[in-house]
């Protein structure tokens, strides 16, 4: 739980950083994801029933939104570069830890 909670966590400083670097009037989805990550990571820290399934999906959600607006993309790509690794990882975390908790 400790990883997924650091995998969101670190999801939520990325999408800030393209927030910060880029503006907040073309990055509004970006903005949205980074406070739903923050309060995922509060979630699963703090052991809420159905954060785990909430993170998975938030997660996957955003990760297909992501790569439908890649290409549409005017800007340098590297940050969302590593929130495709970040939210894969989340993604297998988090259907890990559902699949083997009880």
């Amino acid at each position: 739980m400790m990883l997924l909670s650091l995998l969101l966590l670190g999801n939520a400083v990325l999408h800030g950083v393209i927030v910060g670097r880029f503006g907040l009037k073309e990055n509004a989805p970006p903005a949205v994801f980074g406070i739903l990550y923050a309060g995922l990571t509060l979630a699963v820290f703090r052991g809420w029933g159905h954060a785990l399934l909430a993170a998975l999906v938030v997660t996957a959600v955003g990760l297909v939104g992501l790569a439908l607006n890649f290409r549409k993309l005017q800007h340098d790509t590297t940050v969302e570069k590593i929130i495709f690794v970040v939210g894969a990882a989340t993604c297998a975390c988090a259907a890990y830890l559902l699949l083997v908790s009880p």
